[in-house]
């Protein structure tokens, strides 16, 4: 299985077929009033029957208006082609009496059982919860038991099933697949000095003197969520517009611009002149050194269609750039992530440069996985170090993390500014919990409210202070400043 996007732009420029031409092709979604940018899922043979009652599920959500193109495919459809594939292993490890891992390995030689998702079983989603939570926290599994939710509903409304394989109970009919989440986590965040040596030890990797690909790369990118507090896939598919260079930042230092993020919720989120100032070396050495490497592979990509080129770049009136893609103007704050990692221009020079900041051994933008494993070799590399600034040996440092990091230290910087000016009857001064809720992206002020208990306890003079105490109980005298 896999999904599908339909464009109606990407059909137009097929060469012609002798099956059907695109033209008609495109006459037809339209007049089946499919919407263009609609994911559809297909077999890897390009048959249909068996994931029908999928696609039926996302046309009607998207013509009922529950749901954004952009929440559909980045979201119901992945979650939805998950689970399908989870019940057709069952059905392999069923019919066979195989284990989970014996059972991909089967499906991986032998194909995948053609099972539809509304063969499901009641038994089949509590196994798939299980298999969920030992990978996923409560609310992640919460939140994506929703989608699953949606479309069984959906599917025993419309008369494709008799009825809901979801388990309810009690009286108010309660979804027993949720997850009962425990108490509630504190955030967990690294120190003003545990974040410098992550940043500088685990990713740029100084002190290795031997030659290190991409160093300056993987340092940015920490950079970015650091001082931006994005989430991995926002930093991972930042265009490179996105973020001005020293030239073009105002007077103030802080460049703001619109990013759109998990629900399809616009926020302005801000990069500050030292943020432009540590992207710079990595722009002129390692990004450059990596767009003139890959011109062979990016061409041939171009030759195929694989690439979305970029015919020009404007500035809104709001600072937002806008990409003509096809004869057509696009705000870049519309883009979804596939197409950021396609995009490219194509110089005055003739090289094909990729719109995305942070590019790969390939030319173009990694994906989340190669994120992950850059995180986790830093991780060791930190572990493996000496310094008392390391991280303790519990926390486990992912990009998450950093924008935890964030959010505690804007959180705590704000509410110290606020007590320090509180004395002026004739500021108003905003609240720092919402004004960090938007940095964030949270749709819920419940979640950002999450990290006052951090920020009320950590400020710059924390460690300074437990010094001091902790001498005094000592006898001992501690220079004013001590501790950081």
């Amino acid at each position: 299985m896999r999904r599908v996007i339909i464009e109606r732009s990407t059909l137009a420029s097929l060469p012609p077929s002798s099956v059907l031409p695109a033209s008609d092709v495109i006459r037809l979604l339209d007049r089946l009033r499919i919407p263009d940018g609609l994911p559809f899922v297909v077999e890897d043979d390009g048959s249909l029957d068996s994931v029908s009652a999928v696609n039926r599920y996302l046309l009607a959500a998207r013509e009922q208006g529950a749901y954004s193109l952009r929440s559909l495919r980045e979201f119901h459809v992945y979650h939805l082609l998950r689970l399908l594939r989870f019940v057709r292993l069952r059905r392999i490890q069923q019919e066979r009496g195989l284990g989970l891992a014996e059972a991909q390995r089967w499906a991986v030689a032998h194909g995948y059982p053609r099972v539809d998702l509304v063969e499901a079983t009641r038994e089949d989603l509590v196994a798939y919860r299980e298999h969920r939570l030992a990978d996923v926290q409560e609310g992640s599994w919460n939140t994506e038991l929703g989608c699953i939710s949606g479309f069984f509903e959906w599917a025993q409304a419309s008369g494709l099933m008799a009825g809901s394989p979801i388990p309810r109970w009690g009286q108010r009919g309660r979804n027993t697949l949720s997850a009962r989440q425990r108490l509630t986590r504190q955030p967990r965040f690294l120190t003003v000095p545990q974040l410098r040596l992550f940043l500088r030890l685990g990713l740029r990797r100084d002190g290795d003197a031997s030659p290190v690909a991409l160093r300056e790369r993987n340092y940015s990118y920490g950079l970015v969520l650091a001082t931006m507090g994005l989430r991995r896939e926002e930093a991972a598919f930042l265009l490179d517009c996105e973020v001005p260079d020293a030239s073009e930042l105002p007077t103030s230092g802080v460049w703001p611009f619109i990013l759109v993020g998990k629900g399809d919720r616009p926020r302005t989120v801000y990069a500050t002149s030292e943020l432009v100032s540590g992207l710079d070396l990595y722009r002129r050495t390692e990004r450059a050194e990596l767009i003139l490497d890959h011109q062979d592979a990016l061409r041939r990509k171009m030759s195929a269609g694989d690439l979305i080129v970029c015919e020009d770049i404007t500035r809104g009136r709001d600072g937002v750039p806008v990409l003509r893609l096809r004869g057509r103007k696009v705000r870049v704050d519309r883009l979804d992530d596939s197409e950021r990692s396609r995009a490219v221009r194509v110089r005055d020079d003739g090289i094909i440069e990729p719109l995305g900041l942070f590019l790969g051994d390939r030319g173009l933008p990694i994906g989340l996985r190669a994120w992950n494993t850059v995180f986790e070799q830093a991780r060791e590399r930190v572990a493996a170090s000496e310094s008392p600034d390391k991280p303790p040996a519990h926390l486990t440092v992912a990009p998450h993390i950093l924008r935890h990091t964030y959010a505690v230290r804007m959180l705590s910087a704000l509410m110290r500014e606020g007590r320090r000016r509180t004395g002026d009857p004739y500021l108003l001064l905003a609240n720092p919990v919402l004004t960090v809720m938007e940095l964030l992206g949270h749709a819920d002020v419940s979640t950002t409210q999450r990290y006052l208990y951090a920020a009320e306890r950590y400020s710059d003079e924390l460690p300074a202070a437990l010094l001091a105490v902790s001498a005094a109980t000592l006898g001992q005298v501690v220079a004013p400043g001590g501790g950081e």
